[in-house]
């Protein structure tokens, strides 16, 4: 039985990379030095530092391999398997059709309190996964089936793990929204998921209980595959986030019940990749970025995220374009720039020469203006942040602490916040192309919203929660998004719930979705538009972006804007300031999925709306989901005998 065994696990090649390894990678990096020593920096002086413990040659196609297919990303980073006299697979491959298949690859996370000092000081009820900020770094390669064992050993709180911008495709029940596709993970009980990587480039995972991804759970995740131009070296995530000293649950309740402010909480910090700098008493700053190595002449991969609780970024890297050759998990065609803005959510891989003197520069993380929200002195100056929060160093470059006054930033570089596809849509012109029908399956005017606040609470509609709330409107059935946790919509996707889901049940052509930053769609009294870059997320699908416009839709004259032919396509896009974002998706993936903008205070309070797609195709009518219900009583059991008290919109 054991030399049986032995065999099956060799060919079915199960990856088991240990939690442990990674997870403390990212919040340990600092080199150690001799700082009276005259040297220069070398490999050995970023032991520590976080690289993809994958490598393209490391990915393993049985099935393929066996019949004469060979990996080629090493000979032309398009390439992915070749075979001769046969077609590769590579950038051209549509995978929502053509997907490689794998081997399973599994990991193990556990979500509890953590004592997380990022910057040095201490963060009130940190959480954690594996005990680590940002937590373990998931792998795997395109094709591969990934294996992800969360248990919650977190007593105040259910926990649930969400991957950012992953299809899901036939497996929602795995998408990990509480209240929508699973009940929360109870104290002591582990939730598995399991889910195939189709797509490939790189995201990140966090949770969608409630406010808790902004106390700590959240990750980088990897899915090597072939990119759209040629690089040397993996560099790895670059994951930018803000960060609160207070719990968020706490920042929330002040925002929502006790303050009076009526506006988001303010972050304390900037931290890359779990690494921030501190402003002491004395006005000087401690001596704590990230690092990244470059080695003179090779080419550059950086992989950037935004983890961000309510802030975008405008990031740069002194004396250095980059060339971007993905936004979110779409392979674009390469375009040079000097800086690009982060979104919550978003994700850039970039290519960046270091064909430089050999020195020290900056990576600059610019809060983006009127999209970032930090803490102010009386003068108005941000009290904790700086936008010089990491820099790379050149390989043989004399040891600094950071770089000197010789890194300068890139000349026009500003904080604007305004989106790449904004700017213009051919910067991010996909390689695979879409083109979008010009008749939409659905009422385009039942699926128009606006992004706004409510006057003054409902406390009739929603008396355990008696204050004002963020939602996306559209006339007099307009709702802030309120999940049960105990009875998730996957469940029953026909339920008529508080939320409002919008159905569609056709399978072809695309659904239009307007999101606006005026007072269109909602006459009620009771609400207000408020103009701020809502960054709207979709699960489930990619959309592509038929417009982005400062100016107010128009349900007459703003689809003549639209655009058809290849438009830019991600999961992740600003609503402009008083203006409106126009996207469409296929109708492809069965389930019920969520729509939000990722401003984790805006989305708690409400603004989200459920789209169940092709609801009797959801698993469930095929006996599929017994996990799910399952797990849901188990929670139930936890919150007979522990009530959880939901005080926002549970996502």
């Amino acid at each position: 039985m054991g030399f049986f065994k032995d065999c099956l696990d060799f060919l079915s090649y199960v990856a088991v990379t240990p939690f442990s390894s990674l997870g403390g990678i990212l919040s340990h990096q600092k080199p150690v030095f001799n700082p009276t020593s005259l040297r220069t920096y070398g490999e050995s002086d970023f032991a520590n530092a976080y690289r993809p413990q994958l490598k393209p040659q490391d990915c393993y196609y049985p099935g393929l391999r066996g019949i004469g297919y060979k990996p080629c990303n090493d000979i032309s980073r398009t390439c992915w398997l070749r075979r001769k006299g046969y077609k590769d697979y590579g950038i051209n491959d549509d995978y929502e059709v053509t997907t490689p298949m794998g081997v399973t690859r599994e990991y193990w996370l556990e979500v509890d309190r953590a004592d997380l000092r990022p910057d040095g000081q201490p963060k009130i009820n940190g959480v954690a996964l594996n005990g680590t900020y940002p937590g373990p770094a998931i792998e795997a390669c395109w094709g591969d089936n990934i294996v992800v064992h969360v248990r919650n050993k977190y007593r105040d709180n259910g926990t649930t793990i969400h991957w950012h911008g992953l299809r899901q495709l036939y497996s929602n029940e795995m998408d990990g929204v509480n209240g929508v596709t699973q009940c929360p993970i109870a104290y002591g009980e582990e939730y598995t998921y399991s889910f195939r990587a189709r797509q490939y480039g790189h995201t990140w995972y966090h949770s969608h209980y409630s406010l808790q991804y902004p106390d700590g759970v959240a990750g980088p995740l990897i899915i090597h595959g072939p990119g759209s131009a040629e690089w040397d070296i993996d560099n790895g995530p670059i994951m930018v986030s803000d960060w609160l000293y207070n719990t968020s649950f706490a920042a929330f309740n002040c925002e929502a019940y006790e303050c009076g402010t009526e506006t988001p909480p303010k972050a304390d910090n900037i931290v890359v990749n779990g690494i921030g700098a501190f402003k002491q008493r004395n006005g000087k700053w401690t001596d704590n970025y990230f690092m990244t190595l470059f080695k003179p002449g090779k080419k550059h991969l950086l992989r950037l995220i935004n983890g961000s609780s309510s802030s975008s970024f405008v990031f740069s890297i002194d004396n250095h374009t980059m060339t971007v050759i993905a936004s979110d998990f779409v392979a674009i065609k390469p375009y040079t720039t000097k800086s690009l803005l982060l979104g919550i959510g978003q994700r850039y891989t970039v290519v960046v020469e270091a064909n430089q003197k050999p020195s020290n520069y900056w990576m600059r993380t610019t809060p983006a203006a009127g999209c970032s929200s930090f803490r102010k002195n009386e003068k108005k100056e941000f009290t904790q942040v700086k936008e010089t929060t990491s820099f790379i160093v050149y390989e043989g470059a004399p040891y600094v602490p950071h770089p000197d006054k010789t890194s300068v930033k890139n000349q026009g570089v500003t904080d604007t916040c305004i989106d790449e596809s904004h700017i213009s849509q051919d910067r991010l012109k996909p390689i695979v192309p879409w083109e979008v029908s010009k008749k939409p399956i659905n009422d385009v005017s039942r699926d128009s919203f606006t992004a706004g606040y409510e006057t003054k609470a409902n406390p009739k509609l929603y008396p355990q929660l008696p204050f004002k709330h963020w939602l996306l409107a559209n006339g007099s059935h307009s709702q802030p998004l309120w999940v049960n946790f105990s009875q998730p919509t996957i469940l029953d996707p026909f339920l008529t719930r508080t939320s409002h889901p919008s159905l569609v049940e056709q399978s072809n052509g695309f659904v239009y979705l307007i999101v606006d930053g005026q007072f269109l769609f909602n006459p009620n009294p009771n609400f207000t538009s408020i103009a701020t870059g809502h960054p709207i997320h979709l699960h489930g699908s990619d959309f592509v972006i038929l417009n982005q416009d400062w100016k107010p839709y128009d349900p007459v004259k703003s689809p003549k804007d639209f655009k058809f032919d290849n438009p830019a396509r991600r999961d992740t896009a600003l609503l402009p300031s008083g203006g409106y974002l126009a996207l469409a998706f296929k109708p492809d993936n069965p389930g019920a999925w969520l729509m939000h903008c990722h401003i984790a205070w805006h989305a708690s309070s409400g603004l989200a709306l459920q789209l169940v797609v092709r609801p009797r195709e959801i698993p469930d009518f095929n006996g599929d989901l017994s996990y799910v219900d399952k797990k849901c009583e188990a929670w139930r059991k936890w919150d007979r005998r522990d009530p959880i008290v939901q005080t926002d919109s549970g996502i």
